[in-house]
């Protein structure tokens, strides 16, 4: 997992401005030109397309301590092919592309780190194309769910990952490709089956070992 050091959060602050998105706003659009690179201090933020019919397809989640907006910068595209999203209240931090390039000439060791995010970016793209194919829909949902939980949790000593996941239904089944109301269904199932608890309509903690048991290896 990619780590910032103190070092270079510091060196981020100094040269770039902190900026707050509320839960729905967009943090870049389709087309927008490509002269800023987002680190996620909190929050999550989903990465999309739209459809030409006006669908949103769902392509990843960005965490905190995630950057977004990396790929077009650094393969030197001048418009976003994808849009970002605030999932909660989110805070981020926006580099400009001259100064962002320029940290990396400064700072070799963090230019490297960002080689291994992309690498593991890569392979995330190819495991989700396995999931895809191995898994039916219960098993994609707690695949998302278990990935969200370990990104974003802190593990119990009961085993159990303390969470607050303020996800609709409409988002998590915008990412797996199903629909919401099969969605409601599997989540109720799982709360069932011990794999998730609810407060009020929040995920708060999960059970890792339970929701192995819905995924196909």
């Amino acid at each position: 997992m990619f780590q910032i050091t103190d070092g270079e959060l510091e060196y981020l602050i100094r040269i770039a401005p902190e900026i707050k998105y509320p839960k729905g706003q967009i943090v870049f659009s389709t087309c927008q030109r490509t002269n800023e690179v987002y680190y996620i201090k909190s929050g999550l933020v989903k990465i999309y397309r739209t459809t030409s019919d006006g669908r949103q397809v769902s392509v990843a989640i960005r965490y905190p301590g995630d950057f977004i907006g990396l790929a077009e910068v650094l393969s030197h595209v001048n418009e976003r092919e994808y849009s970002a999203e605030a999932m909660d209240n989110v805070s981020i931090i926006i580099i400009g592309k001259d100064s962002f390039k320029k940290m990396l000439t400064e700072m070799p060791e963090f230019s490297e780190k960002l080689i291994r995010l992309m690498s593991d970016r890569l392979r995330e793209a190819q495991n989700t194309i396995y999931d895809f194919i191995m898994n039916p829909i219960q098993g994609r949902l707690a695949i998302l769910l278990l990935n969200m939980a370990e990104r974003a949790g802190t593990e119990g000593d009961d085993g159990l990952i303390r969470v607050r996941l303020r996800v609709t239904q409409e988002e998590l089944a915008c990412v797996i490709g199903s629909a919401r109301q099969t969605i409601s269904s599997l989540l109720n199932l799982l709360k069932e089956d011990g794999g998730i608890q609810y407060e009020g309509r929040e995920i708060v903690s999960v059970n890792p070992n339970k929701l192995k048991t819905w995924i196909q290896e």
